[in-house]
């Protein structure tokens, strides 16, 4: 029997790439239990039992952890709307109008279940941290699924045509101000939060529905 070769570059990337897995993990339980704060580099390498100098040599430092937990946080989000959609029978499927409240519904909950994250994404939770160009670009990408559904809203006469994209921003301005509003606490109670953020996304598109002129 032909003795097994040990690829010795493959085996470190393996370990790299489980080590990298690891210390994010570990980052993200520090977010999420403890918020933004206590996000240093120090403390994941703690977490983990690994040198501080390790976890530069795999995320470059704090601005380079603090972007994986940046693209992490669009990949959760994305993942759970299509996870969640998946779930759903053919005949409780949404269609039109009522799968942008599905979508708009979808992201308010979680905001509410992943609170640190939504303001690493979408926030400042991380003190100078600014996400590069790139990083812009893929975090926006996880709105695909609701550009498409304006862009089929208005293919069907849902809403009269005009840009998906720019309805779909629109959309979002709405929705983020009032859950920044919320997760900062300006809201004394839950319910008024509800009501305020269903009333911003009917009045967007309502307003699509009937554009001035």
């Amino acid at each position: 029997m032909k003795p097994k070769v040990v690829d010795f570059r493959q085996s470190q990337e393996a370990l790299r790439s489980s080590l990298r897995e690891g210390m994010l993990d570990a980052a993200s339980h520090l977010l999420q239990t403890e918020g933004a704060a206590a996000l240093t580099v120090r403390k994941v390498a703690e977490a983990v039992n690994c040198s501080t100098t390790l976890l530069y040599s795999i995320f470059g430092g704090k601005d380079g952890l603090s972007n994986a937990l940046y693209l992490e946080g669009f990949e959760r989000f994305k993942s759970e709307f299509l996870s969640y959609e998946a779930t759903l029978a053919d005949e409780q499927k949404a269609r039109g109008i009522q799968r942008l409240w599905l979508y708009a519904n979808n992201y308010h909950a979680f905001a509410r279940r992943y609170p640190s994250y939504y303001m690493v994404m979408f926030g400042d939770a991380i003190a100078g941290f600014v996400p590069p160009p790139e990083s812009r670009q893929a975090a926006w990408e996880s709105f695909t699924p609701l550009i498409a559904e304006f862009e089929h809203c208005m293919q069907t006469g849902s809403l009269p045509a005009s840009s998906p994209s720019g309805a779909a921003r629109l959309l979002w301005a709405a929705m983020h101000g009032v859950i920044s509003l919320e997760l900062k606490g300006f809201y004394l109670k839950q319910e008024h939060a509800d009501e305020l953020f269903q009333s911003a996304v009917r009045a967007v598109l309502i307003s699509l529905q009937h554009p001035p002129g």
